[in-house]
C-alpha cells in the first residue's frame, strides 16, 4: 500500500487528515502560482496556462484522496478543498478580493467574473464526486472508479480538446453557433478523456483491487460518448456537459451489462 496510510495511529486519524488537507492545499497551491508564474514572465500563453491547471488540478486533488485516512471525518475534510476554491472564486469574482496572479491564470481575458463561470463550475463537479465517491481510495477493495472517469474526462479531456482545438482547428468547426468545436480539438477531447482516466485508474490501481483491463472498453465508450455531448454543450455548460455525459454513460452501461462495478443507483 503506497498511500491511504495513517502513520499516526486510529487515535488520531483526524490529526492525520487534517495533515493530509494541508497538502492536497498544497499541492493544488503550488499548480495555480506555478502556472501564475508562467502566465506572467510570458513563458506560456494565457489560454496555455489556463488549460494547463483545467488538465492538471482535478487530477491531482483526486489523488490526494489516497492521503486521508479513510475515516469518518476524512470526506467532509477532502471537501474543504473544492469549497475553498469556490469561495475564493466567488468573492474575486464577484470583487470582493482581488488576486492577479490567480486571475490571470485562470481565466481567457483576465477579467475576475470569469471565475464565476466555467473555472467554478470545474471546482462544483470536484465537490460533487468527492460527496458522492470519496470511497474510491479505500484500500485493498474494489472500488466504483465513477469520480476517475468523471474528472478524467472533465480535466484531460477539455482540456487537451482546447489546446488543440486553437491550434489546428481553424476553418474546420462544427456544432451551434456561438459554441462551435472543431475536429481536431474533439478528437484531442476524446484522446484526453480516455488517457486521463486511465491513468487515474492505473495510480489508484497501486492501492486497490481495480485495474485497467478492468475498465478499458467502458472508459473508451464513456470518452466517446463525452466527446459527442461535449461537441454541442452550450456555451459555459460544458463542465456539467461532460459530467452529465459521463454518469449517464455509466447508468446505460450498467444497464446493459457493461459496468463492471456497482450501478450508481446503489451507491
Amino acid at each position: 500500500m503506497l498511500l491511504n496510510m495513517n502513520p499516526l495511529g486510529p487515535n488520531l486519524a483526524f490529526v492525520w487528515d487534517v495533515i493530509a488537507l494541508v497538502l492536497t492545499f498544497v499541492v493544488i497551491q503550488t499548480l495555480v502560482l506555478v502556472n501564475g508564474f508562467l502566465q506572467k514572465r510570458e513563458i506560456l500563453p494565457t489560454y496555455i496556462t489556463r488549460k494547463v491547471i483545467h488538465m492538471f488540478a482535478a487530477p491531482l486533488y483526486v489523488i490526494c484522496w489516497m492521503l486521508f485516512s479513510g475515516e469518518a471525518a476524512s470526506r467532509y475534510l477532502a471537501m474543504v478543498v473544492p469549497l475553498a476554491f469556490i469561495g475564493q472564486f466567488a468573492a474575486i469574482g464577484l470583487g470582493m478580493r482581488k488576486d492577479e496572479a490567480f486571475v490571470n491564470s485562470m481565466s481567457r481575458t483576465g477579467n475576475p467574473r470569469e471565475l464565476l463561470a466555467g473555472t467554478m463550475h470545474y471546482a462544483i463537479v470536484m465537490l460533487v464526486c468527492t460527496i458522492l465517491f470519496f470511497e474510491t481510495a479505500v484500500p485493498n477493495t474494489t472500488p466504483n472508479p465513477a469520480a476517475l472517469l468523471i474528472l478524467g474526462a472533465l480535466a484531460g479531456g477539455d482540456g487537451l480538446a482546447d489546446i488543440i482545438g486553437r491550434r489546428y482547428g481553424a476553418g474546420r468547426t462544427f456544432g451551434p453557433a456561438g459554441s462551435q468545436k472543431s475536429v481536431p480539438g474533439s478528437i484531442a477531447m476524446f484522446v484526453g478523456a480516455a488517457g486521463m482516466s486511465l491513468i487515474l485508474v492505473a495510480i489508484f490501481s497501486i492501492n486497490t483491487n481495480l485495474s485497467v483491463g478492468m475498465v478499458l472498453l467502458p472508459t473508451l465508450l464513456l470518452s466517446l460518448f463525452a466527446t459527442i455531448v461535449e461537441a454541442f454543450s452550450p456555451k459555459g455548460l460544458d463542465n456539467y456537459a461532460i459530467a452529465l455525459a459521463v454518469v449517464v454513460g455509466i447508468v446505460i452501461l450498467s444497464l446493459v451489462g457493461m459496468w463492471p462495478f456497482a450501478p450508481l443507483w446503489t451507491l
